[in-house]
């Protein structure tokens, strides 16, 4: 009969351990922050871009980014990005027309069409909370 007993407490002990592994593992499922939105400049929804976060205090998760296609962007929260205050990057870069080296007929120039307000010196920020968020941005060019 003892056996039986010591049989039924290491079987609770493991349900116990199961149980409490579960919760823990559940502890960080709402953490994650997703982000999505529309993105346009002077009116006409951007494509061919990209959106980058970047965490602007220590602590954060590291920056996430995302295509821009027809103007729609989305970051899903398996990304990394956590919550908090964010710097906001959107960057859209065209082929020139003429060739950067004329030695080298394979490298050709390349034109920011994003103000730079809008990427290296972006003044665009954007608060992120935990769960769903949507962040829209109408871009001036001028």
């Amino acid at each position: 009969m003892r056996s039986v007993l010591d049989h039924g407490n290491i079987a609770n002990r493991a349900y116990l351990a199961l149980f409490f592994l579960i919760a823990l593992a559940g502890c960080d499922r709402g953490s994650g922050a997703a982000v999505n939105g529309t993105v346009t400049l002077d009116g006409v929804p951007l494509d061919e871009a990209t959106i980058t976060f970047v965490p602007e205090t220590g602590g954060q998760r590291q920056a996430a980014w995302a295509p821009i296609a027809g103007g729609k962007y989305a970051i899903d929260s398996s990304s990394g990005l956590g919550s908090g205050q964010f710097r906001v990057e959107i960057r859209a870069v065209r082929s020139g027309n003429e060739k950067a080296n004329p030695n080298d007929p394979t490298l050709m120039t390349a034109k920011e069409i994003v103000p730079s307000k809008y990427n290296s010196n972006s003044e665009l920020s954007t608060e992120i909370r935990p769960g769903k968020n949507t962040a829209n941005f109408d871009l001036k060019a001028r």
